[in-house]
């Protein structure tokens, strides 16, 4: 790695540190108190595509909004030099209180982890894949992790987290 790019991360690093360590308050509540529903989301399939649309048709019969930014395959004009989105493309996004925010990236990418700890919510949730070696920046992100083995079955994901959110006593 060359020293611009050992600089690059190094201020990547710190500023992830300084996100993660700004208050956060957390609150969870039941899936029927839940009226905000915020999807980060990076280079989708077409079947991840239909399963998130399904997901966000039975939240909106149920009374959230659901809002959802992602971010394509060919973001590079999206992206400032540290790899971090440019808030002109994150803005709309950003500018909203969620309920329930939900990172369905792949394990550490750097999208989902600036996107979410830029944003305001009350329950910030994502996935951790076992497999790999446990990144404590990515652990002290979210207030609500569901673990498997190998890369994120969306599905699966979305299902467990109405599963759980459905068994907090109101």
């Amino acid at each position: 790695m060359n020293p611009v790019d050992k600089i690059r991360e190094a201020r990547r690093q710190n500023t992830l540190q300084e996100l993660v360590a700004r208050p956060h308050r957390k609150r969870i509540v039941h899936l029927d108190d839940i009226r905000s529903i915020g999807i980060i989301a990076h280079n989708l399939s077409e079947e991840e595509r239909m399963t998130l649309g399904q997901f966000v048709n039975v939240m909106t019969n149920r009374g959230a909004i659901v809002r959802k930014i992602e971010l394509p395959a060919e973001s590079e004009t999206l992206l400032d030099k540290l790899g971090f989105p440019k808030s002109d493309f994150t803005q709309l996004f950003t500018t909203y209180q969620y309920d329930l925010l939900i990172d369905i990236t792949p394990s550490g990418d750097l999208f989902g982890l600036y996107t979410i700890l830029t944003t305001a919510s009350s329950l910030r949730v994502g996935y951790v894949d076992t497999t790999l070696p446990t990144n404590k920046l990515y652990i002290d992100t979210y207030d609500f992790i569901i673990r498997g083995e190998g890369p994120c079955d969306l599905t699966h994901y979305l299902t467990e987290i109405l599963n759980y959110l459905t068994q907090i006593r109101k």
